[in-house]
């Protein structure tokens, strides 16, 4: 990327499918921000200006009671006489000190409290975090205005104690909008990644914890700063806040009941007065909480957008493509001439042009940002707002041009004429529905009996190969396979004439991805319905599909039959996607001696188990698994979800605890405690060796965007396991200038731009992060690199690209690499030695040549013939 032109700065929507280019926020991109502050400034301003000056005395009479507004008393006086105008700028004085002093004691209080009752429960210790929060419930039988109550009649009434009786009232509200934020965080991926960089919990509580619940705090401050002003208004409407004869809006209403009728604006005005305050702090708080997100700063708050570093745009050329020697007449999915562009003109598809006749399977193929998920999208009339479609979109049995159809005339067509599967199942169905009631939905809306609806309902989810009483289940309680083959059924409940499935396998074992995709053909099949088949992987295409269309950039640059565009592909960017999906087993493949050899391992696993309670009930992880990782291996961990892998990377890691057996990583012994008794985080292993651990071991993630915390640069994200002196070795980075170095060089060595290190997460593609969570990695130049499926999400040439440079880094830098993947061929590309995990065991392992060609378990044997392959 280095060198590369870039394109200029524009600002665009975020697009599905589409990585724009990078943008600047725009001038009044937060109008609550800017209402907000601006009626906060007001109150604040009144506030300050009365502490000088008043029109007149706002304590006492001085004019004829009951004047309504005029020139000489802008909002009249009040029964005493005084001038109203002159009370109410006297009064914000006291809105605010309530406001600030009540939210300010819940704050400091309640926020401690919350977070560290999150970080003991995330961390296994839920007996002391339960003890905390029952605590703080305590308060919530004393609500703010009985407490005042209470204390008036102990110490008072008044507005010191109004004061703090709101605020410890406000404390539980703070304590649990603060615990239910860190235990969203502690349990994300960006704070496993600080503890295996050994970083303490102090420090993951301050830069990452604090950070990531600051905008839900900033906006419960708001809300109860609006409460506590009503509040104040309330006991002093009562007699139990502020004393006469000190202004105070709450004060003003209450004096103003029996006026009504009579002088209307004795009410009116401390109301407006409240209801601008309350209205600026909520308005404040909201924008705050955009603002301090940086996901949000290169675009309007309702517009983020990603930045990725691209060449300077050339025009894309298609290649001239034979036409069909039997054109279809009357195709199922009819795209002619497709455009598609944002609001600014940028297009994102271009003439876009491609049919898929009854019972034909096309696959749409291409990286991403290709335009695939739009094209998609453009077919269903599902845009995004800020986006507009030309050409036209045609649909066997439907007359006309459905571009030229309103969003009510589309939803009666979208799943009885065209059907879409998702690419994530679990974000596709409702979590608090039960799946059969969701597949009967999408043929309720259409007009069926929501008996027969149900009854449909159960034979598909029968038909598509789920167990019985799976009806009756909700998402969460099925595998991802499962849940996808519910999306597959929903799409066909009501035999659509098209069926588009966009990445229906990218998440999937690929085991359960041969089930799905045979599945798919079968359904498609005997319902003779037209598949766009969408993807980024030119295997499965070969096995699926019957013709090809390739996309680049928005534009098609080649289309045709699948064996011929990929046994002869005409454009050069096919020829591209064709070569990155073949993974050439690894040259310089060395056989390694099994298990029994006695040379010294740097991983040692022996008869190692795991078992979790889950409702009582005893599930096991492991069942005795045994390995040993030479120091310089290239180790391969391969199975399917549930077999175990990555409990065993966690062990290994030193972030969970074996349940019996003996384990050692980097001269760490981490075996469980021979008692078997309970366990503690670090175990029988002194939190030295652990530290001495994780500064030899580190990890790359799945998922490199969970992986990576959202409002930290890059530079501070690379640099955060040199924070802990622990991690630096002799004559490494101690001082910040000598940090910053070392990041740059290892952003470089990973093949990023030196500028990344000011950006954020957000701003990059998906094969930019992992790179970014292989730098942070390495920086602190570990022993042991162990990285987790870190391929399974990436375009095929973005894998090539990342499994190469996970090869080359482990050479430059002697690593002892330890790769798990689900894929055998990603396993056989990169790793020496291999094992195989079915159902908590290691079936097989050996030389990855020896067990790739010539495997000696079934399930081995299973796992290759699943592997899609080029055809």
């Amino acid at each position: 990327m280095r060198g590369a032109a870039r394109r200029p700065l524009s600002v665009e929507p975020v697009i599905p499918g589409v990585e724009p280019v990078e943008t600047r926020r725009r001038p009044g991109a937060h109008p609550q921000l800017v209402i907000g502050a601006v009626l906060v400034g007001l109150v604040l301003v009144t506030a300050l200006v009365s502490l000088v000056w008043t029109p007149y005395d706002p304590e006492h009479a001085g004019a004829e009671r009951l004047l309504p507004p005029g020139a000489e008393h802008w909002f009249g006086t009040d029964r005493f006489g005084r001038d109203v105008f002159s009370q109410v700028m006297a009064g914000a004085q006291i809105t605010l000190l309530v406001g600030v002093v009540a939210v300010g004691i819940a704050a400091l209080v309640g926020v401690p409290l919350g977070v560290l009752a999150g970080m003991l429960q995330g961390s296994g210790r839920g007996k002391p975090a339960t003890v905390l929060m029952r605590g703080t419930d305590i308060l919530l039988a004393f609500p703010g205005l009985l407490l005042a109550i209470v204390l008036g009649a102990v110490y008072g009434a008044g507005t010191v104690t109004a004061m703090v009786a709101l605020g410890i009232g406000s404390i539980p509200a703070f304590a649990r909008v603060a615990r239910s934020g860190t235990l969203q965080v502690v349990r994300s991926d960006y704070v496993l990644a600080a503890r295996a960089a050994n970083r303490g919990e102090v420090a993951i509580a301050a830069r990452h914890v604090l950070p990531n619940i600051a905008g839900t705090v900033l906006v419960q401050c708001s809300v109860n700063f609006a409460i506590a002003v009503l509040a104040e208004a309330g006991l002093s409407f009562l007699g139990l806040g502020t004393p006469p004869p000190t202004p105070s809006w709450g004060r003003m209403l209450q004096e103003s009941q029996q006026f009504l009728g009579l002088a209307d604006h004795l009410a009116i005005v401390p109301g407006v007065a409240i209801a601008v305050a309350v209205l600026g702090f909520n308005l404040l708080g909201d924008g705050l909480r955009d603002v301090l997100d940086p996901r949000l700063e290169s675009a309007s708050a309702a517009s983020p957008v990603e930045l990725v570093e691209t060449p300077a745009p050339s025009p894309v050329e298609p290649v001239e493509t034979p036409s069909p020697a039997e054109p279809v007449e009357t195709p199922a999915l009819d795209l002619r001439g497709l455009t598609v562009q944002t609001r600014s003109g940028r297009p994102l598809l271009t003439d876009v042009s491609l049919r898929v006749a009854a019972g034909e399977r096309v696959g749409l193929i291409g990286e991403s940002g290709s335009g695939k998920t739009m094209t998609a999208l453009a077919a269903l009339g599902l845009l995004p707002d800020g986006v507009s479609a030309t050409g036209h979109v045609g649909l066997a049995g439907v007359d006309g041009n459905l571009l030229d159809r309103g969003e009510r005339a589309l939803a009666r067509l979208r799943g009885r004429e065209i059907s879409m599967v998702f690419q994530e199942p679990m974000t596709a169905l409702n979590p608090l529905m039960r799946v059969g009631r969701q597949v009967a939905e999408t043929m309720t809306v259409h007009g069926v009996a929501p008996g027969t609806a149900s009854r449909r309902a159960a034979a598909l989810l029968a038909e598509v190969g789920l167990p019985d009483g799976a009806a009756r289940r909700y998402p969460h309680e099925l595998s991802g396979g499962q849940r996808q083959r519910v999306v597959l059924a929903m799409a066909l409940a009501n035999d659509p004439a098209v069926l588009v499935a966009d990445e229906p396998t990218t998440a999937l074992d690929v085991t359960v991805q041969r089930q799905v995709l045979d599945l798919m053909t079968r359904l498609v099949s005997d319902r003779g319905a037209g598949l766009l088949f969408i993807t980024h992987d030119l295997a499965v295409v070969s096995q699926v599909c019957e013709r090809v269309v390739v996309l680049l950039d928005g534009v098609v640059v080649e289309e045709g039959p699948v064996a011929e565009v990929f046994a002869h592909p005409r454009h050069e960017y096919t020829r591209r996607l064709l070569a990155a999906s073949t993974l050439e087993p690894r040259a310089t493949t060395t056989l390694v001696e099994p298990v029994e050899t006695p040379a010294p391992a740097l991983i040692r696993v022996e008869d190692v188990t795991r078992t979790y309670t889950n409702r009582g009930q005893a599930v096991p992880a492991l069942r005795g698994v045994s390995l040993a990782v030479p120091e310089g291996q290239r180790f391969g961990i391969v199975g399917e979800s549930g077999s175990g892998k990555s409990t065993l990377l966690r062990i290994i890691a030193g972030l969970d605890r074996a349940t019996s057996g003996h384990v050692t990583s980097a001269g760490v012994d981490l075996s469980p405690a021979p008692s078997g008794g309970a366990r503690s985080e670090s175990g029988p292993t002194s939190p030295r060796d652990l530290g001495d651990l994780r500064a030899a071991l580190q990890l790359v993630f799945q998922d490199p965007y969970g992986s990576l915390d959202p409002r930290m640069t890059v530079g501070d994200i690379v640099a955060e396991p040199l924070l802990n002196p622990a991690n630096v070795r002799d004559g490494g980075p101690r001082t910040a200038a000598a940090r910053r170095d070392a990041v740059r060089e290892m952003l470089d060595a990973v093949g990023l731009p030196l500028d990344a290190t000011e950006r954020y997460p957000h701003q990059f593609s998906g094969g930019q992060r992992q790179r970014i969570a292989i730098a942070r990695a390495l920086v602190c130049r570990p022993r042991i690199l162990v990285a987790d499926e870190p391929v399974s999400a990436l375009d095929v040439s973005v894998r090539r690209q990342v499994l190469d440079l996970l090869a080359r880094l482990a050479d430059e830098h002697a690593l002892t690499l330890l790769l798990v993947s689900h894929d055998l061929g990603v396993v056989r590309h990169v790793a020496d030695h291999v094992a195989v995990m079915h159902d908590g065991l290691i079936v097989e392992q050996g030389p990855t040549a020896q067990v790739y060609d010539d495997p000696a378990h079934e399930y081995t044997r299973r796992l290759r013939a699943a592997t899609p392959l080029l055809r």
